[in-house]
C-alpha cells in the first residue's frame, strides 16, 4: 500500500506587475543574516573596507493595492511590500524611495525618521517581479509616488493588527503557556468533592 502525502498548501500567486493605487498598512523592522559578511563593502572602492556586520536590519513597508484578489470568496485588496536596509543616509535606497514618494521632505526630516508616519499614507506604486534561483516569482515595490488627486485608496481592514502588536501578543501567549506548564498538576486527592 502506498503512503500518500498531499501538499494542501495553496498555490501562491504573486501580485501582478504594473502601476497601482495603494495605501501603506504597516511598517516594521526585521533582521536577517548578512550574506555579504567578510566581503568588500564596495567592489570599486577598497578603501570602504570589509563588511563585518553579522545581521542586516531592514525596514518593510506593506502596501494594500487597488488590485483585488479573492480570498475565501471575499474580494480583498492586493498585497505587496517594499524592503530596504533600515538606513536613511543620503545615498540609501530607503531614503531615495521615501523622497520619491514624498518629494517635499527636507534634510531635517531624515535626522530622526519615523517610519510609522507612513502608515495610512496613499501611494501610486510600481510593482515588478523578481525570479529566484528556484523559479519562484516575487512581487516587489520598486517606486512610490503621490497618488493622483481624487484617487480612491484601498481601505485597511478594521480588524487588521500591525505586526509589532501581533508579535507582542504571541509572546504573551507563550509566556502564559510557560507559566501554566510550570504549575504543579492537581492530584485527585486535592479535589474538594
Amino acid at each position: 500500500m502506498s503512503t500518500i502525502i498531499e501538499n494542501k498548501s495553496k498555490d501562491f500567486v504573486a501580485h501582478p506587475e504594473g502601476q497601482f493605487i495603494a495605501i501603506a498598512r504597516d511598517t516594521y523592522l526585521k533582521t536577517r543574516p548578512n550574506p555579504f559578511k567578510g566581503q568588500q563593502r564596495d567592489r570599486n572602492d577598497p578603501s570602504k573596507g570589509i563588511d563585518e556586520r553579522d545581521e542586516i536590519t531592514e525596514l518593510v513597508i506593506e502596501f494594500l493595492t487597488d488590485h483585488e484578489v479573492e480570498i475565501d470568496g471575499k474580494k480583498m485588496p492586493g498585497y505587496v511590500r517594499y524592503t530596504a536596509t533600515a538606513s536613511v543616509a543620503e545615498n540609501s535606497n530607503l531614503r531615495k524611495f521615501v523622497q520619491g514618494w514624498f518629494p517635499g521632505l527636507k534634510e531635517e526630516n531624515f535626522k530622526r525618521f519615523d517610519a510609522d508616519a507612513l502608515v495610512g499614507k496613499g501611494a501610486y506604486i510600481t510593482v515588478s517581479h523578481n525570479v529566484d534561483k528556484k523559479g519562484n516569482v516575487w512581487a516587489n515595490v520598486k517606486v512610490a509616488m503621490q497618488p493622483p488627486k481624487g484617487s480612491v485608496l484601498p481601505p485597511i481592514p478594521s480588524d487588521f493588527v500591525r505586526k509589532e502588536e501581533r508579535d507582542r501578543m504571541e509572546k504573551e501567549v507563550v509566556q502564559v503557556k510557560e507559566v501554566a506548564n510550570a504549575l504543579p498538576a492537581a492530584e485527585e486527592d486535592d479535589l474538594p468533592f
